[in-house]
């Protein structure tokens, strides 16, 4: 009965073993190619759209990270074809809310330098942010993704 016992205890605990981490199982479901549907852009503390941007031949890349375990990702973004913008990103899915850090390896023309609150819906996906100044020319911004 007890060796049951001990195999029963064991069996219960696989699943507890491979359950991912949240944040980790956020950064496979943002990897991939993303195209860029457009940007809106609003005044800082403004709920008016200022301008919507559309940016036909553009790619958000969010390569798969090479270490989940420090949970920096490497990737790039091109925006209309002019410059490809290399990028690390890290994500949280702390506290029900997810994120991501953009940090830029070169200047970029249009700087998404920044922290994005990200919504995630099948194959699309909303970029929110930058949550923190500084801001795009006083300006947040909201990019609308399709994979």
């Amino acid at each position: 009965m007890r060796n049951y016992s001990k195999l029963l205890l064991a069996l219960s605990m696989i699943p507890l073993l491979s359950c991912k981490d949240d944040t980790i199982k956020l950064l496979e479901d943002m990897s991939g190619t993303w195209k860029v549907d457009e940007i809106v852009y609003s005044k800082v503390g403004q709920t008016a759209l200022d301008s919507v941007v559309k940016y036909p031949n553009s790619i958000f890349q969010l390569n798969e990270c090479e270490d989940y375990k420090a949970k920096v990702c490497n990737g790039f973004y091109n925006l209309q074809g002019n410059e490809k913008v290399n990028i690390q990103y890290n994500a949280s899915s702390s506290f029900n809310e997810a994120s991501i850090f953009v940090n830029e390896t070169t200047r970029p023309k249009i700087d998404l330098n920044g922290s994005y609150k990200v919504f995630l819906d099948g194959n699309s996906m909303i970029l929110k942010g930058p949550q923190t100044s500084p801001t795009y020319q006083g300006k947040t911004i909201e990019l609308r993704l399709k994979k």
